[in-house]
């Protein structure tokens, strides 16, 4: 993967996190009792750990980045997304996640339409993503920044997945 972080965003200093990291993440996803409520679990050392190596079928975690966006050493959004699934045209986002008190000012989709900006210059041509069944403050998200349902649900143990995707 040849992809450069600091193309990623012209308004903030993005950074591939490290264990080390795990606490500034922690207090992110603590602050986000929402994604929590639909996933019927809360966040953990643990759980936020597992993110760093969880991949999907036939990727490696060459294929994988789990990074921030911080501005002036403050925890802005993370995000983490797997290229070439599920196909070597598509970039695969496993978790967005804003910093709560930067949540409603445009911010999320400021950074989103400057990665997915980045990701086309970089030659993908679509990315896809699931959100967790009856959150509508995430469906709303992406619907807003022009993803569209698949028609594609996947179930789990405790919830189900609407795999959404968008075309670059």
């Amino acid at each position: 993967m040849n992809l450069k972080l600091n193309k990623m965003s012209s308004h903030f200093l993005v950074k591939q996190f490290s264990e080390e990291d795990i606490s500034c993440i922690y207090e992110v996803c603590r602050r986000n009792p929402t994604y929590y409520h639909y996933l019927k679990t809360k966040p953990t050392f643990a759980n936020i750990k597992d993110v760093f190596t969880e991949l999907p079928p036939n990727k490696a975690l060459e294929d994988k980045l789990f990074i921030g966006f911080y501005s002036e050493n403050h925890l802005i959004a993370l995000m983490d997304f797997v290229v070439g699934y599920p196909d070597i045209h598509t970039v695969f986002i496993g978790w967005f996640m804003m910093n709560k008190e930067y949540q409603g000012r445009g911010t999320g989709t400021e950074i989103i339409t400057e990665f997915l900006n980045y990701l086309k210059k970089e030659g993908y041509m679509y990315v896809q993503l699931g959100y967790i069944k009856g959150n509508r403050e995430s469906e709303q998200f992406w619907i807003k920044n022009s993803f569209k349902p698949t028609g594609v649900e996947t179930s789990k143990d405790k919830y189900k997945i609407i795999l959404m995707r968008k075309e670059l």
